[in-house]
């Protein structure tokens, strides 16, 4: 189990690595990332090298972060990809020296309006 410290670690290791998003460092993604990354996206590879060369050919993504929920070796992003227009929850697993593991992510469209009336990143309460 992952003590206060090591989730404390993990969620610095997710501020570094939205930074290399939003600068398109992704030189910065090898002290951020095991080399033996496992990708649950069904649209990307697994490995550090497969992730260098997605963001490699995005360039900086403009991403605001608007919620990090960590606990043990789990950490969880509510974050809208503005660059593509995406709402996402992307669930990071880190190993025990602090390298992001294993990524799931679920997409979707930021729509114009909703039936709500409420956005998709905002808190009500």
């Amino acid at each position: 189990m992952a003590t206060v410290a090591a989730t404390e670690r993990n969620k610095h290791t997710i501020d570094r690595l939205f930074q290399a998003f939003r600068t398109g460092d992704t030189s910065a993604f090898d002290a951020l990332i095991a080399d033996d990354y496992a990708q649950h996206n069904p649209q990307a590879a697994n490995g550090l090298a497969a992730v260098k060369d997605f963001f490699s050919q995005l360039g900086p993504v403009e991403v605001d972060v608007h919620r990090v929920i960590a606990e043990g070796d789990l950490a969880a992003v509510h974050a809208h990809y503005k660059t593509l227009g995406m709402a996402a929850v992307d669930i990071y697993r880190f190993n025990a020296e602090g390298k992001i593991i294993e990524h799931w992510d679920v997409l979707q469209q930021v729509p114009q309006t909703t039936v709500s009336g409420n956005d998709m990143f905002s808190q009500l309460t």
